[in-house]
């Protein structure tokens, strides 16, 4: 039987690679799952009693379930995600007309596109990046072009193509810290992108979802950098700096305007997020005992990322062009590996990267996501996650020290 056409753009899209991988890792017996990005920590325990007393409850499943969400979101919410950017930042933000709560993060950078640019208009994005940066510009019916960044101390700064790449762009994405690389953008940083962003009337939009796991730099909202209050946007979420990838709720901290228009957009989209899991995301930022221990998870993050390269040799074919500086991810280089995999009969289009995933899988068990899907110049690395169970990520480590010299 006929069906009508589909959308050509959309059917054009790949999958997602890190969904993707994890499900197959399911049907594996004994794979170490080093791939897909969900925290085992978290949230930090003082919230527990609270929930199940105050959220937990009859009464309060039917206030939340019975009605729409206003559209910028619970008010009390807003206000301790204001409080989150004082006490931690010191950066003063407006919650009444500076911050509207979305559907997770994902939502959050689909409502800046949406606003900061019109239907085919450029949007600038780096590689590497987080993977749904790309494809979600191209459905929103943007133009994405990649700008490759070489490794360094102060990588947006010294991005020569930047600027003359925004003449014709509407907005910059930087993900910091990033999604896969660990890379922590600098003062120096977003000094550049400040005076970018002013020569060439380009709004910054800035993901800053790993904000408390940065450790080897500090992590650094745009907004709090001169010339940048009124030219950036803060994305945010509750499921990766407190465990919680399943609560689906999020943030936009940006200008009036912005959150004007954006929570206009949100109404047609989405009409309201969901009330109890605001209420779950209440509890946890209002607990001031949680920033301790998201300190600690943090330290942690540092001590894996420390194992992974101190395991990860030259030896056994693998370097580090950017050691992690935060986030939850390694992201080594594995073009040496990759020519033994290969000299053995493997062989693939994708680079080094997917040579060496799929040898780990099929020799170690181990699962990783190859570089190509963060970018064009990612393609010889893989990416490995440092936020699994402390069994699972001890066994991984265990399979990686096994590996042979190259």
């Amino acid at each position: 039987m006929h069906t009508p056409p589909l959308s050509e753009d959309l059917l054009q899209l790949d999958g997602y690679a890190t969904k993707a991988t994890a499900a197959k890792a399911k049907d594996i017996p004994g794979a170490i799952n080093l791939a897909f990005g969900e925290p085992d920590f978290g949230p930090a325990p003082g919230i527990r009693s609270v929930i199940e007393e105050k959220d937990l409850t009859w009464d309060a499943f039917m206030l939340s379930s019975k009605s729409y969400e206003k559209s910028r979101g619970m008010l009390e919410l807003r206000v301790a995600v204001a409080d989150y950017y004082a006490r931690r930042y010191g950066l003063n933000v407006d919650p009444e007309h500076e911050i509207l709560i979305t559907h997770g993060g994902v939502e959050a950078i689909s409502l800046a596109a949406l606003v900061t640019s019109s239907p085919g208009e450029e949007i600038l994005i780096t590689d590497p990046t987080y993977m749904l940066y790309q494809r979600a510009v191209r459905t929103l019916g943007r133009a994405p072009v990649c700008l490759s960044r070489q490794c360094g101390n102060h990588e947006y700064a010294a991005l020569d193509a930047l600027s003359s790449a925004s003449k014709s762009a509407r907005a910059l994405i930087v993900n910091s810290p990033e999604n896969p690389s660990g890379y922590v953008a600098s003062q120096v940083d977003f000094e550049a992108l400040a005076g970018v962003a002013e020569k060439n009337d380009l709004w910054v939009i800035h993901d800053e979802v790993y904000d408390s796991m940065a450790f080897a730099r500090p992590h650094i909202p745009a907004r709090c950098i001169s010339g940048l209050e009124n030219r950036s946007i803060l994305i945010n979420s509750f499921s990766k700096k407190y465990g919680v990838p399943g609560l689906r709720i999020g943030w936009l901290c940006a200008p009036p305007e912005v959150i004007e228009l954006a929570a206009k957009l949100h109404d047609y989209l989405y009409l309201g997020v969901n009330i109890l899991s605001e209420r779950f995301a209440l509890r946890m930022i209002s607990d001031v005992s949680a920033d301790p221990w998201m300190d600690g998870v943090a330290v942690m993050l540092q001590k894996r990322a420390k194992i992974l390269s101190n395991t990860l040799t030259g030896e056994k074919g693998f370097t580090w062009p950017r050691l992690p500086q935060g986030g939850m991810f390694a992201f080594p280089e594995v073009s040496n590996l990759g020519r033994r995999v290969r000299s053995a009969g493997r062989g693939t289009e994708k680079g080094a990267g997917a040579l060496v995933a799929d040898y780990l899988l099929s020799e170690k068990k181990v699962v990783s996501i190859p570089g190509h899907v963060y970018g064009p110049t990612s393609a010889d690395c893989i990416r490995l996650i440092l936020c699994s169970s402390n069994d699972v990520f001890e066994k991984g480590v265990r399979a990686l020290e096994e590996l042979p010299p190259i």
